[in-house]
């Protein structure tokens, strides 16, 4: 199998699945030494792979704890990045409360040393920034329908 990930006409294109986990108002996010910014865990979708199996395999990939139950939030046409690695991404973003095995601090993501999966609360997900910025408005949107969201962010 082979990640949805290709450069095409001047940018990147990719497919991918993410996992918006929350737990006692803070949401789980990763990030990287110096890089300033969040982001959510998951992955790219491979061929031959449906977006729920994607979700599953990344996050026992990240964490090495079994997903719950997950829901499709939304989908999400996202267009980031400078000018010289402009990126368009199909996003689809599932909801998931957290396992009970889940660490309740920080922890290095097993299958990347350089990632860190940290609780954010969330009121502060606009200021840490947690990429992609439409996140509180895929968990305040109504919770018996798929959103989609056409996001466009410079850079970051």
């Amino acid at each position: 199998m082979t990640d949805i990930r290709i450069p095409l006409g001047g940018l990147y294109f990719s497919v991918r699945v993410a996992i918006i986990c929350v737990r006692d108002g803070q949401l789980l996010a990763n990030t990287e030494m110096g890089i300033g910014f969040w982001y959510l865990p998951g992955g790219a979708l491979t061929t031959e792979e449906t977006l729920e199996a994607c979700a599953e395999r990344e996050w026992r990939e990240e964490t090495g704890t079994p997903p719950g139950k997950l829901r499709l939030l939304g989908i999400v046409e996202n267009f980031f990045g400078p000018a010289h690695r402009r990126q368009h991404e199909i996003g689809f973003y599932f909801r998931m409360d957290a396992p009970a095995e889940l660490p309740d601090t920080a922890f290095t993501v097993l299958d990347n040393g350089n990632v860190t999966c940290e609780w954010i609360p969330l009121d502060e997900i606009q200021s840490r920034p947690v990429y992609p910025l439409i996140v509180r408005e895929l968990l305040n949107g109504n919770n018996s329908a798929v959103q989609h969201i056409v996001n466009r962010e410079d850079g970051h």
